[in-house]
């Protein structure tokens, strides 16, 4: 495993704490979105994708550089909060 700097540990904290309110918010955003306008609701679900890839990301820098007990478990709620979740991602992005 390679070494873990203080530089990968905060990106993996940086993108555990933009993924897990990302997914935390998305039933909400899911009651409101046909409130907001057209351009709005396109650019919303457009990035989807990359935090998708964001979240791959993720799993390669703790698979690579190891990580926190804490952070494997924000992860393990991030994974959970993905799984419940995925539904409404794929419903907004077939409306």
């Amino acid at each position: 495993m390679a070494q873990v700097t203080a530089e990968v540990q905060r990106d993996i904290d940086r993108l555990l704490d933009h993924l897990l309110e990302a997914w935390q918010e998305l039933p909400q955003v899911a009651r409101e979105i046909d409130e907001w306008d057209l351009i709005e609701q396109i650019d919303y679900i457009e990035e989807w994708a990359p935090k998708e890839s964001q979240a791959f990301h993720l799993r390669q820098l703790m698979e690579r550089h190891g990580a926190t007990e804490a952070q494997h478990r924000r992860y393990e709620q991030l994974e959970r909060l993905m799984r419940a979740n995925r539904p409404i991602l794929e419903r907004l992005r077939a409306s």
